[in-house]
């Protein structure tokens, strides 16, 4: 996915301006950043560890570790694959012709970082999978598409805001159903849910705010020609 993204035009909204300045790139990049994000959570952290992710979670929830840990395995894979391999590219999909439908997992990823590095501040390294990621891609693009977006003028200030706040508000609902699962509000069922929820949110939001705060009509980007 990143060889695409570097390597050829197929996810560039406009060829005037350079892909790391092209909102609509930016979009698409969510998705390869999030692939790797998994990546170190559940394949290989810096310390080594494989599948580390789930533990570090059983113990932030005040859970044993598996097999005694009660979250179910199921939602690691339902929730990574919803957001990763359908919802954040759907979104970069619509980028072109909604840009605030395509930006709008940055909400999502920027939270993730952020708890990444809470996580280990009160965890320690033990509680680190996931941290380079989270901090190097998803932080640093947040702010990068931030500073993007802001200096092309393909989003009002407004617009910006009603669209991280998609991913964003997914992420906090995330973190309140695992919060209400070990209160023991509902069961297995009941994360499943929570995790398709966090997938479609993002959309609804963003939709949702178009109309109490909009309309957000597109705006036109790019001035000088570019091949970079």
């Amino acid at each position: 996915m990143f060889a695409v993204l570097l390597l050829t035009n197929a996810a560039r909204g406009q060829l005037r301006v350079q892909r790391w300045h092209d909102p609509v790139w930016l979009a698409w990049l969510v998705v390869p950043m999030l692939m790797v994000h998994m990546f170190e959570e559940y394949g290989f952290d810096l310390l080594g560890r494989s599948n580390a992710f789930p533990v570090t979670m059983c113990k932030t929830l005040g859970f044993p570790p598996y097999p005694d840990c009660p979250i179910p395995m199921a939602h690691y894979a339902l929730l990574n694959l919803g957001v990763a391999w359908i919802g954040a590219p759907i979104a970069a999909a619509f980028a072109r012709r909604n840009l605030m439908v395509g930006l709008t997992f940055y909400g999502l990823t920027a939270f993730n970082g952020v708890t990444h590095i809470v996580g280990m501040a009160q965890g320690g390294v033990d509680s680190g999978s996931g941290l380079i990621t989270g901090v190097l891609f998803f932080l640093f693009s947040f702010f990068w598409m931030v500073h993007v977006v802001r200096r092309s003028g393909a989003l009002s200030t407004k617009a910006l805001a009603v669209s991280v706040a998609g991913g964003l508000i997914a992420h906090l609902v995330l973190i309140a159903g695992l919060g209400l699962y070990r209160l023991g509000a509902y069961g297995a069922y009941g994360v499943f849910v929570t995790d398709v929820l966090v997938v479609i949110l993002p959309f609804i939001v963003v939709w949702s705010g178009n109309k109490l705060f909009g309309p957000f009509p597109p705006r036109a980007y790019g001035a000088e020609p570019s091949k970079a």
